[in-house]
């Protein structure tokens, strides 16, 4: 399996950039809880988004049909996963809810638009 390295600094620039403009400003201002919540889903999105890298770069030089079944059963695996994760956060662990969630949507989205961004360079490369 091939390292992408540019892709990887535009992950962790992203990550960072988000924290300096986002957590540090609400670890400052608002409630603990409320920034908790916040950082805990950075770092759960932020796993969530390397093992969909994995998964990537394991399925992408796979035929067509494979690739797809790895891509989408990976897919689906990692949100099972973080669901659960979610779950556990806000049931056992008590935190705040609605920040966790929002905050949760906010990354997921960065991490839709960065694999999207490493498929398609992947495929203009392969091209």
């Amino acid at each position: 399996m091939k390292i992408d390295w540019a892709f990887l600094k535009l992950v962790l620039l992203c990550y960072v950039g988000a924290v300096v403009l986002v957590v540090v400003p609400l670890f400052m201002f608002t409630d603990k809880d409320v920034a908790q919540s916040v950082c805990a889903s950075s770092v759960l999105s932020f796993a969530h988004l390397l093992a969909g890298y994995i998964i990537i770069e394991f399925g992408f030089d796979k035929p067509n049909t494979l690739f797809l079944k790895v891509i989408l059963g990976g897919t689906a695996l990692r949100l099972l996963l973080l669901v659960a994760t979610v779950f556990i956060l806000i049931r056992a662990f008590q935190f705040h809810t609605l920040s966790l969630m929002l905050s949760m949507l906010f990354y997921y989205v960065m991490n839709l638009v960065l694999e999207v961004h490493i498929l398609q360079k992947k495929v203009a490369l392969k091209g």
